[in-house]
C-alpha cells in the first residue's frame, strides 16, 4: 500500500489563516469566534475548490478545540486531529449528493440531534452539496433550522446556491466564497513548489492557475499531475503536452485567421488540429482565453505582449464582442454534439462569415445617427429611404474591395454599363454558393438605374426587403466592381404610403439599429 499523500491533502489549509483568497469570510468568522457569537446554521456558497468544506472543518475545529473556543484551534488536541481525519463523533459530514432523501436526513440528523456531544462543546452537521437534497428532505430539515437544539451546529455548503430553497437560506447566516485570481493561485502554486523542491517556471504556474479556473484544489491537483508525469524542469511548453492543453502558436494562428478572416489558413488549421488529435472543446476555451485578454486590454491597464499586441492593434472592441460571443455558443454546441470536429469547423467558419458585416453595420448607423442630428431626413421618409440617405453621405468613406477596377470620377457624368439581365445573372452567381439566402432574396428584386451612380433593388416582399439590407455594404461593393463605378445603391419595398400622423420612422430604424448592435451608437 502507498503512503504517497496527494499535494491537495498535503496542503489543505489548517487553520483560518491558511486559507487564501478568502480573507473577509475568514476575518468574518474569526471576530464571530472572538466574541462568542455562534449562529446555529451557516452556509458557504461558491465555485468548486476554493475552500468551503475546508472552512467548514476549520470551523468546527475552532468551536471544538480542547482548548476552548477559539480562532485559532490548536490542531494537535484529540478533536482537531479527528476532525481533519473525518472520523469525529461529534462532527458528521454528510454527502448530499449521495444521501438526497428524507430518510436520509432523517436518520442520519434528526434522529441524532436529541442525543447531547459525544465529548466536545458542540454537535455540527456539515452537510456538502446541499442544493443535492430533496424537496422533502429540505422540508424535514426546515423545522430543526427554525428551533435548533443548543450545542447544535449546521453547515451548508454548496456550488448552487440558487437551488437551496429561501426558507432554509433565511435561516442561516450566509458567507459567499469567491474564485481566485490567477495571480493568487500562481503565487500559492510557486510556494508549494518550493517547499516540494518542483522545477517550474512562472509561465507554467500561471498556466496552471489558468487551467484550474479559479479552484485552488484543482490548481494543486494539476501540479501534482504535472510533476508526477516528468522529472525533468516543469515549462510552459511541457504543461501544455502533458495536460492537452493546445500548443500556443496554434491558438495564436487561430485567432489570425479569424480577424484576418483568412478561410484558406482556418481551414488548415483545423485539419492540422484533428490530426493532431486536439479536443475541439479545448480549442475553442483556449482561443476564447487568448482573445478576452486582448478584450480585456480595452478597458484595464492589461500590458500585452507579442502577438496579442499585434492582433489589437487589427481590430476593435465590437468585433471581439461579437467574436467572443460566438466562441460561447460553439462551447455550447460541443457539450450535445456527436461529431465536435464537425460543430468546432461550422462554428469557426460561421464566425468569419457574420462577422465581416460588423463593420459596415457601424459605418452605416454612425451615418443615419449624423443625418437624424442634423436633420436632414424627412419626418415622413419610410426606413429604407433613410438608411438610403444616410449610405449617400458615406459614399465618401466607402472603399471597394479592389479601388483599381473603379472609375476615378465617381460624380463623371458618362453613363455607365446598362443594367441587363446577364449582368445581373453573373452578378447573383458570383457569391451563389457563399451566400445562398441571399443570392435566394436578391433573384426575386428587379434592379433598376435612376443615374449612373444611383441604382435601386425593389423587393415585393418585406423579408427579402430585409436580407438585402443587412448586407447593404457586400452587394454595394460587389456591384460597383462589377460596373467599374462607384455606386449608392437604395433597397425599397412595393409597399402602401406610411401614414403621416405615425411616428419618425427614421428615428424608429436607427433605434431599432442600434438595439441590435447593443446600444454601441450613442445618438448625440
Amino acid at each position: 500500500m502507498s503512503d504517497y499523500v496527494p499535494l491537495a491533502r498535503k496542503f489543505r489549509p489548517r487553520n483560518f489563516d491558511e486559507v487564501i483568497g478568502q480573507e473577509t469570510v475568514s476575518k468574518t468568522l474569526k471576530n464571530a469566534l472572538k466574541a462568542g457569537k455562534i449562529y446555529p446554521a451557516y452556509l458557504f456558497t461558491g465555485p468548486r475548490g476554493v475552500g468551503k468544506t475546508t472552512t467548514a472543518r476549520i470551523l468546527a475545529k475552532s468551536l471544538n478545540c480542547a482548548k476552548g473556543l477559539s480562532p485559532e484551534p490548536c490542531l494537535e488536541c484529540d478533536s482537531c486531529l479527528e476532525i481533519a481525519r473525518s472520523n469525529s463523533l461529534d462532527v458528521l459530514e454528510m454527502d448530499a449528493a449521495s444521501n438526497t432523501g428524507v430518510d436520509n436526513v432523517r436518520e442520519a440528523i434528526i434522529e441524532t440531534l436529541s442525543l447531547v456531544p459525544h465529548r466536545d462543546r458542540y454537535k455540527i452537521f456539515i452537510i456538502d452539496e446541499a442544493h443535492m437534497l430533496s424537496s422533502a428532505a429540505f422540508n424535514a430539515l426546515l423545522k430543526t433550522l427554525e428551533e435548533p437544539p443548543p450545542r447544535v451546529v449546521f453547515i451548508l455548503a454548496t456550488t448552487e446556491s440558487s437551488k437551496i430553497p429561501p426558507t432554509i437560506v433565511s435561516r442561516c447566516q450566509r458567507f459567499r466564497f469567491r474564485p481566485l485570481s490567477n495571480e493568487i493561485l500562481a503565487q500559492h502554486l510557486a510556494s508549494i513548489a518550493q517547499q516540494e523542491k518542483i522545477e517550474v517556471d512562472s509561465q507554467a504556474l500561471f498556466l496552471l492557475a489558468q487551467a484550474s479556473e479559479g479552484a485552488a484544489r484543482d490548481a494543486i491537483s494539476l501540479l501534482d499531475q504535472c510533476r508526477s508525469s516528468s522529472h525533468d524542469p516543469l515549462t510552459e511548453t511541457s504543461v501544455r503536452n502533458l495536460l492537452g492543453f493546445s500548443p500556443k502558436e496554434t491558438i495564436e494562428s487561430f485567432a489570425e485567421s479569424l480577424i484576418d478572416r483568412n478561410k484558406e489558413n482556418l481551414g488548415k488549421l483545423l485539419v492540422k488540429a484533428e490530426e493532431e488529435g486536439l479536443d475541439p472543446a479545448q480549442i475553442v476555451k483556449d482561443i476564447r482565453s487568448f482573445f478576452h485578454e486582448i478584450y480585456r486590454s480595452f478597458y484595464s491597464p492589461i500590458s500585452l505582449k507579442g502577438a496579442a499586441e499585434n492582433l489589437k492593434k487589427k481590430t476593435s472592441l465590437e468585433a471581439l464582442t461579437f467574436i467572443l460571443k460566438r466562441l460561447n455558443a460553439i462551447i455550447q454546441d460541443l457539450r450535445l454534439s456527436d461529431s465536435p470536429f464537425l460543430n468546432l469547423e461550422l462554428g469557426l467558419f460561421g464566425t468569419l462569415e457574420a462577422a465581416s458585416d460588423l463593420p459596415s453595420w457601424v459605418k452605416r448607423l454612425e451615418a443615419l445617427e449624423a443625418r437624424l442630428s442634423a436633420g436632414k431626413i424627412p419626418q415622413n421618409s419610410s426606413p429604407v429611404v433613410a438608411e438610403s440617405a444616410a449610405e449617400s453621405d458615406a459614399l465618401d468613406d466607402f472603399e471597394p474591395a479592389e479601388p483599381s477596377e473603379l472609375s476615378d470620377e465617381t460624380d463623371s457624368k458618362e453613363t455607365s454599363p446598362a443594367v441587363h439581365s446577364d449582368m445581373w445573372t453573373q452578378f447573383l452567381k458570383s457569391f451563389e454558393s457563399e451566400k445562398p439566402a441571399l443570392a435566394a432574396a436578391l433573384s426575386k428584386a428587379e434592379l433598376s438605374q435612376d443615374s449612373p451612380q444611383r441604382w435601386r433593388l425593389i423587393f415585393a416582399q418585406s423579408f427579402d426587403a430585409s436580407q438585402a439590407k443587412k448586407n447593404l455594404a457586400f452587394i454595394q461593393e460587389a456591384l460597383s466592381k462589377l460596373a467599374k463605378t462607384l455606386i449608392a445603391l437604395e433597397i425599397t419595398e412595393k409597399a402602401p404610403a406610411r401614414s403621416l400622423s405615425a411616428p419618425n420612422p427614421a428615428e424608429e430604424s436607427f433605434n431599432k439599429a442600434r438595439q441590435i448592435l447593443g446600444g454601441r451608437i450613442v445618438k448625440k
